[in-house]
């Protein structure tokens, strides 16, 4: 992880969210697949599809065919990727106005040097319950459609364990809105994957398995690249890919069905591997540093209720502010 100057990103949120925050140690990240911005997740895909279109002509075919694989025409948000979002100003009236309708709202503050990894809802290393289809990717195959083996022992060559542990991800990064610099990070991802699927059109290539894991990795890009308009909220965000999804995944009731979403915490709870320091399987206390009260007539109050909440769960050093920004009724 690249270390950065000790600073505060600011999760905002309400006062039931604030509440759970504190008494479990855990953030939600949610599913991508499920945001209420339709576009969210997408202007990416949708940018690096038009670069592809532009560059279409100057391409060979067998690039083009490759290169369709992972650039598609219609993109759809990935229901492997995890967002959990805050902003670098932690007094933005947009935000306050989002969140602090009805009530009055909170910005969490952040240590955004200190991990966060995702909480584990299941301890076992293999599925408990798996589908009849759930190892159907999981060997080569030869040409007759058999399951491929080792010469040497016989064994079945794996191309991916559905139960293998992955992570990736977990950083905080700011959201991209400049439009430059939106480019530069498009061609970029364009060129490494122009420059992978002729690599392994090479007949030169030796071996039957070309694993290639940029395609897959190149996401955490892409998802930083927003619509310029929103640039006032001054997004920081998370963005993290959890495998195997069973193991990670917990649901909530929501608009579109039941939400699938992954719990984050600290590395500073117990976990059953010692050695393991991707995931925890209890929360670790969070690197809240601050909690800042949005606008509200009655922030002697919130402070008190808020201050006598941190004293019962013995956070005694989070400091608690209020919002700069002037009441209007």
């Amino acid at each position: 992880m690249t270390m950065k100057p000790t600073e505060l990103v600011w999760h905002y949120t309400d006062g039931a969210a604030i509440m759970n925050i504190l008494a479990k140690n855990e953030l939600w990240a949610g599913s991508a697949a499920f945001m209420n911005d339709t576009n969210e997740l997408l202007s990416g895909s949708i940018q690096l599809r038009k670069h592809f279109e532009d560059q279409r002509s100057a391409l060979p075919e067998d690039v083009i065919v490759g290169l369709e694989q992972y650039i598609p025409e219609v993109r759809e948000r990935s229901r492997h990727s995890f967002v959990l979002s805050a902003s670098s100003d932690g007094d933005s009236l947009t935000l306050w106005r989002y969140y602090g309708r009805d009530q009055v709202s909170f910005a969490v503050g952040l240590d955004r040097n200190e991990p966060l990894v995702p909480l584990a809802r299941l301890k076992e290393d293999t599925h408990p319950n798996p589908p009849a289809d759930y190892d159907d990717d999981k060997y080569d195959r030869d040409e007759d459609g058999q399951i491929a083996t080792h010469p040497e022992d016989g064994s079945p060559v794996v191309i991916f364990d559905p139960d293998s542990l992955f992570i990736e991800g977990g950083d905080w990064n700011p959201v991209v809105y400049d439009s430059a610099q939106q480019a530069r990070i498009i061609a970029e991802i364009f060129e490494n994957l122009r420059k992978g699927v002729e690599k392994r059109n090479s007949p030169s290539e030796p071996g039957r398995l070309r694993i290639w894991l940029f395609p897959y990795l190149m996401n955490e890009s892409l998802d930083l690249i927003k619509n310029e308009s929103f640039r006032d909220e001054r997004e920081e965000r998370i963005t993290i890919w959890p495998n195997p999804d069973w193991k990670f995944v917990f649901h909530r009731p929501g608009p579109f069905g039941l939400v699938p979403y992954a719990k984050l915490t600290s590395l500073g709870g117990a976990n059953h591997d010692v050695h393991e320091d991707r995931f925890a399987t209890e929360p670790g206390r969070l690197p809240i540093r601050e909690i800042r009260i949005g606008p509200t007539p009655y922030s002697a109050g919130a402070a008190a209720s808020l201050k006598q909440l941190l004293q019962f769960h013995g956070l005694h050093d989070v400091k608690v502010s209020y919002s700069e920004i002037p009441f209007r009724q």
